[in-house]
């Protein structure tokens, strides 16, 4: 079993260090129990239920983390989650794990089981901290025809912890899939989606939000693969680096052969708060078909002085227009988030870490 993490799906040059995630950011080498494979014990709304058991085909669905993720997460949960949506609910599924000094390991496995013309949200939420803490999760979701899934996941770990983030989904005819992300936390915190979009005119969406700062290292790979006709799919991360912090962010998009008329857009923005911090971006196309729609970008810069300028001059601070430009680079992530009270504590969460950032400047 290959264990690299993150692994781009065609690697390049090894130097460049961008080809699977870095070794200090790997889980750590100690021997892990078995883990209690505990079911979810919290209310659902009426639509959705638990699985005893999740059926083969979606446990073998993979993610884009790869292999070695999956199986550690499978084999060793301490806590589940299988559900299956017949309806349409109209409350979401909020599901919330905590680190602390009693547990400071969590491997927490999802299923989202959604029948045909089904319409469901799932917010998974990760908070608390431990000395050499670890939070692994694997969301597995199996669209079935015209069903609408959306996943919100919120890390907000402390500094002492790492996260890893895997999800998977297959994405049948007619369905859609949306994936909402806000990565703060975490000494390290490394996340992989794979969207495998099997039926004709599914689509995929995702939106991602992220903040380093200090020394945190973050880690992404992000695949949409296209395989039905008439699919799509579009990727979108924003996020914000400071003090001595790293990110990589791999985005691919891969058409398959028999993937006509498919559209897959990625791209992402990138604002540099600190000359120590490091960006590495690396788009991806692969292309099996020739009918089809790719395009990827990627901007990376500081604040814009012209910016800043006009909004001093109708009366803010300089402190209050950085914090201004910061907060909106998030709002296409802060308004898919729900419930409200969980985009308040996100927003403070960013404003607490820029004012930290600018005393320490």
């Amino acid at each position: 079993m290959n264990t690299q993490i993150n692994r781009l799906p065609v690697p390049t040059w090894n130097r460049t260090g961008v080809n699977w995630l870095d070794k200090k950011a790997l889980p750590p080498d100690i021997e892990y129990s078995q883990g209690d494979h505990l079911p979810y014990d919290g209310g659902l709304p009426h639509g959705i239920s638990l699985m005893d058991r999740i059926p083969e085909e979606i446990a073998a669905i993979p993610s884009g983390m790869g292999e070695w993720m999956n199986e550690f997460i499978l084999n060793g949960a301490d806590k589940t989650c299988y559900l299956l949506g017949e309806g349409s609910p109209s409350d979401p599924v909020i599901i919330t794990q905590t680190l602390d000094l009693t547990h400071p390991v969590i491997r927490a496995h999802y299923t989202i089981n959604a029948k045909p013309g089904s319409n469901l949200t799932v917010v998974q939420i990760n908070r608390g901290d431990a000395k050499d803490g670890v939070l692994g999760s694997l969301t597995q979701i199996d669209a079935q025809e015209n069903s609408v899934v959306r996943l919100i996941s919120v890390q907000l770990l402390g500094r002492n912890s790492q996260s890893f983030d895997a999800v998977g989904a297959r994405i049948g005819k007619g369905a859609r899939v949306e994936l909402v992300r806000a990565v703060l936390g975490g000494k390290t915190a490394a996340c992989g989606s794979l969207a495998h979009l099997e039926g004709q005119a599914g689509s995929y969406q995702q939106n991602t939000a992220y903040f380093t700062d200090k020394e945190q290292i973050f880690d992404f790979n992000d695949i949409a693969r296209h395989a039905g006709r008439e699919t799509e799919s579009e990727m979108h991360t924003a996020g914000v680096l400071a003090g001595s912090s790293s990110k990589i962010l791999r985005g691919t998009i891969d058409f398959k052969a028999g993937s006509a008329h498919s559209v897959g857009h990625e791209n992402e923005t990138v604002l540099l708060l600190s000359p120590s911090a490091r960006n590495r971006t690396v788009p991806l196309i692969l292309c099996g078909e020739e009918a089809v729609e790719g395009q990827h970008a990627a901007s990376l810069g500081q604040f814009d002085e012209k910016q800043l300028y006009y909004l001093c001059s109708r009366g803010l601070s300089l402190k209050e227009a950085k914090r201004m430009l910061v907060e909106a680079r998030f709002m296409p992530v802060f308004h898919k988030i729900t419930p409200d009270d969980l985009r308040m504590e996100i927003l403070n969460v960013i404003e607490r870490r820029l004012d930290e950032h600018e005393n320490d400047s």
